[in-house]
């Protein structure tokens, strides 16, 4: 089994390429495709969409070692794509790309054009930066944070850790930090997940099953 560190060193013989930001996976088969690494620092950073493949058996949780050229890293592709959006065309744009969303950062080039037009330029029109990710339709990727909730709608804890198991690289299961104050981390089976969205987890459990589960484990 491969424990994986969300946040884990990726890097090749040469060196360090970047950190683990999120575990892609097959929303139906919930196999391992890719990695999300981040790479650079956080004003000029990209993230990459890496084979898992390409994970070496060495890989511990803190250190995963990859055995390709930068060359070769250096073609993958990115995780998200950004393209400038006319306000009047986003109910399109959403419809078109439903997992496309504008971040907090990129209301900027909103302003941007109104400044210009204030100085008497009209060739700029007012729009947003909006962030598209690069996953198919059946796909989805867990991220550090990513909220698990019960079958009965109750918040159970984030993400911390995602385990998975080789060769075939399928979800063993996820670690979840649980409590307010006093936080502690839960092995959550993958047989408990029952579906994994965009902003959450949602498991075939209730809360009360979850909890009685976890008293036999202490």
């Amino acid at each position: 089994m491969l424990d994986i560190h969300i946040g884990a060193i990726v890097a090749n013989n040469e060196e360090e390429i970047g950190r683990i930001e999120c575990i892609v996976l097959e929303r139906d088969s919930y196999e391992a495709t890719h990695l999300v690494v981040r790479q650079g620092r956080a004003l000029s950073s990209r993230h990459i969409l890496m084979p898992v493949g390409w994970v070496a058996g060495s890989a511990d949780r803190d250190h995963i070692r990859i055995s390709r050229l930068a060359e070769e890293i250096a073609k993958l592709p990115n995780f998200e794509l950004q393209h400038y959006v006319r306000l009047d065309m986003l109910d399109e744009e959403h419809e078109e790309h439903p997992r496309s969303k504008v971040k907090p950062a990129d209301w900027i080039n909103y302003f941007v054009p109104l400044i210009a037009n204030a100085f008497g330029d009209p060739l700029h029109t007012s729009g947003v930066v909006v962030t598209d990710q690069l996953l198919g339709p059946s796909e989805s990727a867990i991220r550090r944070g990513l909220h698990v909730e019960s079958c009965d709608g109750h918040r159970l804890g984030e993400v911390q850790e995602v385990l998975l198991a080789e060769p075939d690289w399928g979800l063993s299961g996820i670690i979840i930090t649980r409590g307010f104050v006093l936080k502690h981390p839960m092995r959550v089976p993958a047989d408990w997940v029952s579906k994994i969205e965009r902003e959450r987890i949602v498991l075939n459990r209730s809360k009360k099953q979850v909890e009685a589960w976890e008293r036999t484990k202490r």
